[in-house]
C-alpha cells in the first residue's frame, strides 16, 4: 500500500533525514517518533506532495508520488495536521465539525456519499465518548481536548485507506487517549486502512504495530 525508497527531506542545507526506506501494507497502525525537528511532520506532508523530497521515491496503492497521480492519492488519503482547529467563532460545534469534514473533502477530494459518512460519523463519536450535546455548544466553548476529537472523528469517518495524522493525542487525557487508540486498532486491523501516526505519546507508540525513530 505504501512504499518509501531512500527518500531524504531537505530544506536549504539543512538534511532532516535520509535513506528512509519503509513498506507499510494495509492493516497496520504505524507510529514514527522522534525529536522534535528531525522531520516527522514534513514526512507526513511529503506524502501529500506538499513537501518535495531531496531524494528518493514514493508510491501509494502502486501509484508514484508525482504530478500526474498525485491528486489520485489525495483522494485516498485523510490528513489531520497538528495545528489545524475548527473556527472558534460563535455558532454550534456541529459547524465547526462540518467545516473539518469539509476541509478533508476539499483538500483530498473526497467522493464520499454524505449519508455514508454521516453513519460512520455517528459511530466514531460514538467511540470517541463525544456527547451529543457538545455539538449544540458554540465552538468557542469546546476545549482542546473535544476539539482534537471531534476532527480525528471528521477523519476517521471518511472512508479512506490511508490515515495521516500528526500528533493526534496531544491535547488527550489518558481515557481519552485510550479510547483514540482502540478506534485506531480498529479501523488498521479490522477495517484493513493504514494509520500513519507523528507521536510523542509512549501510550499511542505503545500500540502501533510498528515505529520507525526518525
Amino acid at each position: 500500500m505504501l512504499t518509501l525508497r531512500s527518500i531524504s527531506i531537505a530544506f536549504g542545507n539543512k538534511t532532516l533525514f535520509s535513506g528512509l526506506d519503509l513498506t507499510i501494507d494495509r492493516g497496520q497502525l504505524f507510529g514514527i517518533a522522534g525529536e522534535s525537528g528531525c522531520g516527522k511532520t514534513s514526512l507526513l506532508r511529503a506524502l501529500l506532495g506538499f513537501v518535495p523530497l531531496a531524494a528518493g521515491s514514493i508510491e501509494v496503492a502502486n501509484l508514484p508520488l508525482d504530478a500526474s497521480h498525485i491528486n489520485e492519492i489525495r483522494r485516498l488519503t485523510a490528513y489531520v495536521p497538528q495545528e489545524l482547529q475548527p473556527p472558534a467563532e460563535d455558532g454550534a460545534a456541529l459547524v465547526a465539525l462540518t467545516h473539518a469534514l469539509a476541509f478533508n473533502r476539499t483538500l483530498l477530494a473526497a467522493t464520499v456519499p454524505e449519508a455514508s459518512a454521516s453513519a460512520s460519523l455517528e459511530q466514531v463519536l460514538s467511540s470517541f465518548a463525544i456527547d451529543p450535546s457538545l455539538l449544540s455548544l458554540s465552538a468557542s466553548k469546546l476545549s482542546g481536548g473535544q476539539r482534537q476529537r471531534i476532527l480525528l472523528a471528521a477523519a476517521l469517518a471518511l472512508p479512506k485507506p490511508l490515515l495521516l495524522l500528526d500528533e493526534p493525542t496531544s491535547a488527550l487525557d489518558e481515557d481519552s487517549t485510550q479510547r483514540v487508540v482502540q478506534t485506531l486498532q480498529h479501523v488498521c486491523h479490522d477495517e484493513h486502512r493504514i494509520a500513519l501516526v507523528v507521536s510523542h505519546d509512549p501510550i499511542l507508540l505503545a500500540a502501533c504495530d510498528r515505529i520507525v525513530h526518525l
